[in-house]
């Protein structure tokens, strides 16, 4: 299977969408249509932490914009995992290993959590490509790129269930609503991702499926179940448990998602001067320079202040004040940035009151 293939940049992806977005890009699914087109931010509190959902038209696909079924496949024991992950990759380009950072070797050091890669198939050649790169208090990590025997391949698809509820909340829930079967059989240890029998390519055209995502991000996406928070209210509620970090520490695991939803606005701004322009005009790079000026940083701020705290908490220091003020802060931005897109994609209708270019 062949198509043209756009770079996907591990940098401003997870782990989770950087293993798709390589598998959509062998299928000829533009990943920067399907992930860089919409923003989304969906959460529910439980307890001391939240669960939190980064898409509103899930990564398997909504049947009309584009179609991804994904299926999860097992095996119990590390030999036939490689066998059916090689034949797999050569029989669809690619497939999505659902291992854990702790058994990988080119992430040696990196703390034990779910990490998904992609294996993909070139001109009858196995090889591991793992876009995606984060740095922490562990060191700095990926991207990699290395052929693979499938003999070599079976270890790396071992996925014990993570201990942290934070993580198994995380990769349930990594596709959006879309449910590609359940994770950590105790039966079948060794797992993968693969497309469904007889699927198709993708979908049509990329600018196509860039219009559905932006028209949908720009109206009020639909809640992924009751008992959810979208826009502002998403980032009150997780400011809400930001300002608990004092008495219960726990909190300060959602790290991981903020940055995950920074990730996701600096790739809509990218998508926004590059593809959106091509498609819409000027106004779309005028979005994208107001999300660089005003929404960006105040994300990155978020991150690093979370980041420091949590460090801070783990030396046994009281966290700082001020993560939560900022968060709130961010609130009306989130709640601002759909009407700006409606104003992009309908350049005509009555301006309510913010010019497109946001200067």
């Amino acid at each position: 299977m062949t198509a043209v293939r756009t770079q996907v940049r591990g940098d401003l992806l997870s782990c989770y969408t950087a293993a798709v977005a390589v598998l959509m890009e062998t299928r000829g699914l533009s990943h920067r249509a399907v992930l860089g087109g919409q923003l989304f931010l969906a959460v529910r509190r439980e307890g001391t932490r939240c669960e939190v959902v980064h898409q509103h038209t899930p990564l398997t696909g909504d049947g009309d914009t584009f179609a991804l079924p994904l299926v999860r496949r097992g095996a119990a024991d590390a030999e036939e995992a490689g066998r059916a992950v090689a034949a797999a990759a050569r029989r669809d380009g690619a497939v999505i290993v659902t291992g854990c950072a702790g058994r990988l070797p080119w992430l040696a050091g990196a703390a034990p959590a779910p990490h998904w890669f992609a294996v993909t198939c070139r001109a009858g050649e196995l090889e591991i490509d793992d876009v995606f790169t984060w740095s922490d208090d562990q060191g700095d990590f990926g991207p990699y790129r290395a052929p693979v025997r499938a003999r070599d391949l079976g270890p790396f698809a071992a996925c014990p269930l993570p201990p942290e509820p934070a993580h198994r909340a995380r990769e349930r829930l990594a596709l959006g609503s879309g449910d590609a079967g359940p994770a950590h059989r105790l039966d079948l240890p060794y797992q993968w991702l693969e497309p469904a029998p007889a699927a198709g390519p993708g979908a049509g055209s990329g600018a196509g499926v860039l219009s559905r995502m932006l028209g949908t991000t720009a109206a009020a996406p639909s809640l992924p179940r009751p008992g959810w928070l979208t826009g502002g209210a998403a980032t009150a509620a997780l400011a809400d448990l930001l300002e608990e970090a004092g008495r219960t520490p726990e909190v300060l695991a959602v790290q991981s998602d903020l940055w995950v939803a920074a990730r996701g606005r600096a790739l809509f701004r990218e998508v926004l001067r590059d593809e959106a322009t091509a498609l819409l005009g000027p106004a779309a790079a005028g979005l994208g320079d107001w999300l660089e000026e005003q929404v960006l940083p105040r994300w990155t701020g978020v991150v690093r202040a979370v980041r420091y705290n949590a460090l801070r908490v783990r030396r046994g220091h009281p966290p700082q004040r001020g993560m939560a003020r900022e968060l709130r802060r961010l609130g009306a931005l989130e709640d601002e940035l759909p009407e700006r897109l409606r104003n992009v994609l309908a350049p005509a209708a009555p301006d309510r009151g913010h010019p497109t270019s946001g200067r």
